[in-house]
């Protein structure tokens, strides 16, 4: 349960602009909008066909991600995301488009799924395969430009993401933590979870920066009280970047023979969780640049 599993996961969530059907309130028969809806239905082919070179295509080459990611670092993003997880299926809700002259803003509210199968071995039993599930609400800011609507930039507003295994598929849980923080704010994250009496639950929590490539950090692992809750008080970071917190759980049992001479320690389930925290003042920075 190392921090690059984490990571991985929200790599699937930056990427951008990510559609699969849409559901527009508003009126597009203006021409400009129409165009729009286009190019996200283009996109969407191109992103659920796995194909990297079309998906680079919608991207502006000024292109900068929310949590300060260029154009290439975006691309090496994509590709580790697509080859780590290939039945990637996206559903993303259009809740607005503004346009402003030769800018646009897509306002989109999307939900991401895949099946993760240990050693990529599709064989391997369903209580093995892991599910990945990720959600976000964010802003798509596009610019046209001789080859139509780019992708120029966006600001993510709020984005959790899990994946489990085994038992942990069929146990209700959720990590709390805020949306906005100040830098260096102390705040609290919170993992809640419901279990059977006979299974032991370790869990880490933790807060790390948003940074590519991502960094390595050391977990310590807590059992959770029967009450089945944990919490941790963390402080944000000085260096006015985005940050995740980070919930890592394992779900134990242990059973004793009948001479009581040997104990078995079974590993049955396994749990990333992962909510997404903005720093006020990289908000206030993303708006100046």
């Amino acid at each position: 349960m190392k921090k690059i599993s984490v990571f991985t996961i929200t790599l699937i969530l930056n990427l951008g602009l990510q559609a699969h059907c849409f559901d527009l309130s508003q009126n597009i028969f203006n021409s400009p909008k129409r165009e729009i809806i286009k190019t996200i239905r283009l996109y969407d082919k191109a992103m659920n066909s796995h194909d990297s070179k079309k998906v680079r295509a919608f991207y502006d080459e000024n292109y900068k991600s929310s949590d300060g990611f260029d154009f290439d670092e975006l691309s090496q993003m994509f590709d580790k995301a697509q080859s780590t997880y290939k039945n990637l299926k996206y559903k993303t809700k259009v809740t607005n488009v503004t346009i402003y002259d030769d800018w646009a803003l897509a306002e989109l509210a999307d939900v991401t799924k895949a099946e993760v199968y240990p050693g990529n071995n599709k064989e391997a039993k369903n209580e093995k395969m892991g599910e990945l599930e990720g959600k976000s609400v964010y802003v798509a800011y596009m610019k046209k430009s001789n080859e139509g609507w780019k992708i120029y930039a966006d600001d993510i507003i709020m984005e959790e993401t899990s994946l489990k295994f085994g038992m942990a598929k069929r146990i209700d849980m959720s990590l709390a933590a805020p949306i906005y923080v100040n830098p260096n704010q102390e705040y609290d994250i919170s993992l809640k979870i419901k279990k059977p009496n006979d299974i032991i639950a370790l869990a880490s929590i933790s807060n790390d920066e948003i940074t590519y490539p991502a960094k390595d950090y050391q977990e310590k692992f807590r059992k959770i009280p029967e009450e089945g809750g944990l919490e941790r008080i963390v402080k944000a970071n000085g260096s006015n970047k985005d940050e995740y917190a980070i919930a890592s759980l394992g779900l134990t049992k242990i059973s004793v023979n009948k001479e009581m001479s040997k104990a078995r320690i079974e590993l049955l389930g396994m749990a990333y969780l992962m909510r997404r925290v903005n720093l006020n003042s990289a908000v206030q920075e993303k708006q100046g640049k």
